[in-house]
């Protein structure tokens, strides 16, 4: 794992609350007992200790098992035994110290001197070399090194399984826009074929639309993200190919800003919902009806709607395959906001309406 991959993963163990409901749960019964044990009061380092050596534990303690210098999330046993070796005895020995430092004649809880002997009389001195007492850094160390290497690997599998489930949403999601492509083109050449008999030459340009509207979709059904320009300009592809075979019982109304262009979607939310308004409502009627496309925002939300006049929405209405697939695919999107799509009558216009968080540009 590189330095740009290991700092994200430190911010999320600091922050993750089930990780400091656990720090804050052990810190409290430690600066319990050291309070019920030690000498009677009660001093401000020793209660703060424990909660602060334990958050250091969980900040640096996975950092050398981390660190592989390439992309896998974890080093192998024995280089990452030796970097956590050198890593932990430096950051643990530097820590007691400053704190033995800071903690004046009574230094901090497993690191103070013995208690003095009678009144007025100095402590005995026992003979020979006196041995500093490493108990300390070497249960520190220890910890620090078993601790860091299981909260490496969960870690590790925790990567695996975002990567994986990742990797199964793109899957179905590249499958249902293949899904909705080869759709997309049954309804054109349903639309060419009715206009075959009524304007031969009309149908001879429309095939030559058809085959750039294909061209578009395929480009643009390969992205994950598009801007919204481009879909609007696949829509207007289609819309030219309708009006050529509706004609007058096609009106068109686009309530367009020119921030809505600039807006990043999964591609093919909007191309749908307009051809799901001319199939079902605007091609049946006889008279035809009008088309309005709109694009709004407010503080936190953005929306696209498409409304139509034309025959009513039948109250037993079922998703065809278009909607079935969008209502799918925004399962997949996490910017997609609660009841992300609807649609519904609302007087004599259809109304379909597609809702996401965030703002615009």
């Amino acid at each position: 794992m590189r330095q740009k991959m290991i700092t994200p993963a430190l911010y999320r163990r600091v922050t993750s609350r089930a990780n400091l409901g656990i720090l804050l749960l052990v810190g409290g019964v430690f600066a319990l007992f050291g309070a019920a044990s030690g000498p009677p009061g009660l001093r401000l380092e020793s209660l703060v200790w424990p909660f602060l050596l334990l958050f250091v534990h969980l900040a640096l303690d996975p950092v050398p098992w981390q660190w592989t210098g390439g992309d896998a999330p974890m080093a192998g046993m024995g280089r990452g035994f030796l970097q956590a070796l050198v890593f932990d005895l430096v950051w643990v020995a530097l820590l007691l110290a400053a704190l033995h430092i800071g903690g004046g004649p009574h230094g901090p809880p497993g690191l103070r001197p013995p208690l003095p002997g009678p009144p007025h009389m100095p402590p005995p001195e026992p003979p020979g070399l006196r041995i500093p007492n490493l108990g300390p850094v070497l249960v520190n160390l220890a910890f620090a090194i078993v601790f860091g290497w299981v909260f490496a690997e969960k870690e590790a599998t925790e990567a695996r399984e975002r990567l994986t489930a990742g990797l199964l949403r793109q899957s179905r999601r590249q499958a249902l826009q293949s899904q909705l492509e080869p759709h997309v083109l049954y309804n054109a050449l349903n639309s060419l074929s009715e206009l075959v008999h009524e304007d031969p030459a009309a149908a001879e340009e429309m095939v030559a639309r058809l085959a750039d509207l294909y061209r578009m979709l395929t480009r643009h059904g390969d992205a994950d993200l598009v801007p919204l320009m481009k879909e609007r300009i696949l829509v207007e592809a289609y819309l030219a190919m309708e009006e050529m075979r509706l004609g007058h019982r096609l009106r068109v109304e686009w309530d367009w800003p020119p921030w809505a262009d600039g807006l990043v979607l999964p591609p093919l939310l909007l191309q749908p919902l307009v051809e799901n308004a001319v199939k079902h409502g605007i091609s049946p009627c006889e008279a035809g009806g009008a088309l309005r496309i709109t694009c709004s925002r407010d503080e936190s939300t953005c929306v696209l709607a498409v409304a139509n006049t034309g025959r009513p929405m039948p109250a037993t209405a079922r998703d065809g395959v278009g909607l079935t697939n969008l209502r799918a695919r925004l399962e997949l999107w996490p910017e997609a906001a609660v009841g992300a799509f609807t649609l519904a009558q609302e007087g004599e216009w259809t109304v379909a309406r597609l809702r996401w968080n965030g703002r615009t540009p």
